[in-house]
C-alpha cells in the first residue's frame, strides 16, 4: 500500500505493481498477448482507412472526368457542346448530381435545386455530409467545383451512399473479427508461453539430475545441425556437461593418484626421519635420501598444479611470438652433460627459424618434461632427437628416442594423469620412478594452445610431437 505522503507517481506504480504477473512466463504471455492484440487492432484500421481511401479515390476520378470532359467541350464548342455532355451524363440513372449555374447564380441545367453552402468553385475535393437533390433523399456527396467560361460555375458530385453503407459494413465485420484476433492472440500467446517454457524445463531437468549426481544426463536435441536458439544452447549446454563431467574425472583420478603416489615416498620419509631422530649421528646418504624424496614429493605437486593451471586455460594472457628452434637448442644445451652422464647422445633437428605464438614457459616446461621422460625411460636406447619444424597448419614440436617405447594399444593410457608405464617403458635412469605426469603436462600444455599431443612408433623407440596451430 502506498504510504502517506507519496507522491500520484508512486501510487500510480504501486498499483500497477499490484496487478502484474508474479512469474516471468506471465509476463511473456502478457506481453505477447498485448502485441499481439495491438497488431490485429492496427491491421484492422489500417484494412479500413485504406478501404476508405479507395473508395474516395474511385469517386473523385469518376467526378473529376465528367468536370473535365465539359469544360474541354465548352472550350471546343461553346456552352452548347458542354450541355450535351452533361445532358448525356445526367440521362444515365446513378448517383451523381450536377449543377451549372450563371454568373448571377442561376441554375442553368442540373439536378441540384441549388449551389451547395461551403463549396468553392476552385477546383478542390468537398465531402457534404448531407445534400438533397431531384429525388428529394439526402445523402453524402464528394463533389468539386471549377470556373467555367464566361463567368460561369460547374459542380458535380456523386453520392456516397453505396460507399458508406460498405464502410459501415466493412466496420462492422472488422469489429466482429476483433474478439476472435483476441482469442486468438491469447491462445497463441499461450502456445509461445509453453513452447517457451517446455524448453526451459528440459534444461531445468537436466541441471536438476546433474545435481543430484547424474553426471551422464544430457540435453536431448534433434538429428541434424541446431535449427534455432534453444538447439544450440542446449548443444553449448551438453558441451559444458561434458566439460563438466570429464573435468570431475579428472580430479577423481587426481585425487586417487596423488593418495596412491603420496603414500610411498611419505612412508619412505618417515622411516627415514625416524630412523635419523633415533640415531646418534646424522648420515649423510639418508639426509640425502630425504632431501630427494622432498624434492620428487614436490615436484609432483608442482606438475600436478601445472597441469590444473593449463586445462583450467590460465596463461593464454601471455602468449608471445617465440622461435621454437631457438627454445629447443637451449634445452638441449642444458640437457646435454645429463645424456652425456647417461651415455646417451642428445641431437637437435631443426632447419631454420619456427616461429609460433605460445607461452614459452609452459612450453619449455613441456618439452623439458620429455626430455626428462627420454633420459628416464630410454636409456636403453642409445640417441635422443629434440626437433621443429614449421608445418602448413602452424609448427611442429617433438622429442624421439631410441629406448623400448610404448605398445600403440597402451599408448592412451600413457597419456593420463598419473599414467605410469613403468614396466612398457623398461628400466628407469638410476633407478627412480616417476609420477607419471610428464606426458600429461605436455598434453595440458598442447591443449592450452589448442594444439594436439601424438605418441608414434620411432622405430624403435617412442616419439612425442607436439602440433600447435599457426594462430591459438
Amino acid at each position: 500500500m502506498t504510504e502517506p505522503g507519496a507522491t500520484l507517481a508512486d501510487f500510480w506504480r504501486d498499483w500497477f505493481a499490484g496487478i502484474a504477473p508474479r512469474t516471468t512466463t506471465a509476463r511473456i504471455s502478457l506481453l505477447l498477448f498485448v502485441m499481439l492484440v495491438s497488431g490485429s487492432g492496427l491491421l484492422l484500421i489500417l484494412l479500413e482507412r485504406a478501404t476508405q481511401s479507395q473508395l474516395d479515390s474511385e469517386a473523385q476520378g469518376r467526378i473529376a472526368a465528367i468536370a473535365a470532359a465539359a469544360d474541354t467541350a465548352w472550350q471546343q464548342g461553346g456552352i452548347a457542346a458542354a450541355r450535351a455532355i452533361l445532358d448525356g451524363e445526367l440521362a444515365v440513372p446513378g448517383p451523381l448530381v450536377i449543377h451549372l449555374a450563371a454568373p448571377g447564380g442561376r441554375r442553368v441545367l442540373g439536378n441540384l435545386p441549388g449551389w451547395p453552402a461551403g463549396v468553392a468553385a476552385d477546383g478542390q475535393f468537398y465531402r457534404v455530409p448531407t445534400m438533397h437533390y431531384h429525388q428529394g433523399v439526402a445523402e453524402p456527396f464528394m463533389v468539386v467545383a471549377r470556373p467555367m467560361p464566361q463567368g460561369h460555375r460547374l459542380l458535380v458530385g456523386r453520392s456516397l451512399a453505396a460507399e458508406v453503407q460498405l464502410q459501415n459494413k466493412l466496420t462492422t465485420t472488422l469489429l466482429l473479427a476483433l474478439p476472435v484476433a483476441m482469442i486468438l492472440a491469447f491462445l497463441t500467446s499461450r502456445l509461445i508461453t509453453r513452447i517457451i517454457t517446455d524448453r526451459v524445463h528440459d534444461l531445468a531437468d537436466v541441471v536438476g539430475e546433474v545435481t543430484a549426481g547424474k553426471l551422464e544426463a544430457r540435453v536431448v536435441l534433434p538429428a541434424g545441425p541446431p535449427a534455432d536458439a534453444f538447439d544450440s544452447m542446449g548443444q553449448a549446454f551438453n558441451v559444458m556437461l561434458a566439460r563438466v563431467e570429464a573435468l570431475i574425472d579428472e580430479l577423481r583420478a587426481v585425487t586417487d593418484g596423488l593418495a596412491h603416489d603420496l603414500r610411498s615416498p611419505l612412508t619412505r620419509l618417515k622411516a627415514r626421519i625416524e630412523r635419523l631422530s633415533h640415531g646418534t649421528t646424522v648420515d649423510a646418504d639418508d639426509l640425502a635420501a630425504v632431501s630427494a624424496e622432498a624434492e620428487s614429493l614436490l615436484a609432483m605437486l608442482d606438475n600436478s598444479l601445472e597441469i590444473s593451471r593449463a586445462e583450467a586455460g590460465i596463461g593464454r594472457d601471455s602468449f608471445a611470438e617465440i622461435d621454437l628452434a631457438a627454445m629447443i637448442t637451449d634445452l638441449a644445451d642444458m640437457y646435454e652433460p645429463l645424456a652425456e652422464d647417461a651415455g646417451v647422445t642428445l641431437s637437435v633437428a631443426v632447419t631454420g627459424a619456427v616461429p609460433a605464438q605460445a607461452h614459452r614457459q609452459l612450453l619449455g616446461r613441456a618439452l623439458a618434461n620429455l626430455i626428462d621422460n627420454a633420459l628416464r625411460y630410454g636409456a636403453g636406447g642409445a640417441r635422443i632427437e629434440v626437433g621443429a619444424q614449421a608445418t602448413a597448419a602452424g609448427s611442429r614440436l617433438w622429442v624421439a628416442d631410441s629406448g623400448p617405447g610404448i605398445p600403440a594399444d597402451r599408448r592412451d593410457e600413457a597419456l593420463r594423469r598419473f599414467g605410469r608405464l613403468d614396466a612398457a617403458r623398461g628400466p628407469q635412469l638410476g633407478g627412480m620412478q616417476g609420477a607419471g605426469l610428464g606426458l600429461s603436462l605436455a598434453g595440458a600444455v598442447a591443449r592450452l594452445h589448442g594444439g594436439t599431443i601424438s605418441l608414434s612408433d620411432n622405430q624403435p623407440g617412442l616419439k612425442v610431437a607436439i602440433d600447435l596451430p599457426r594462430v591459438p
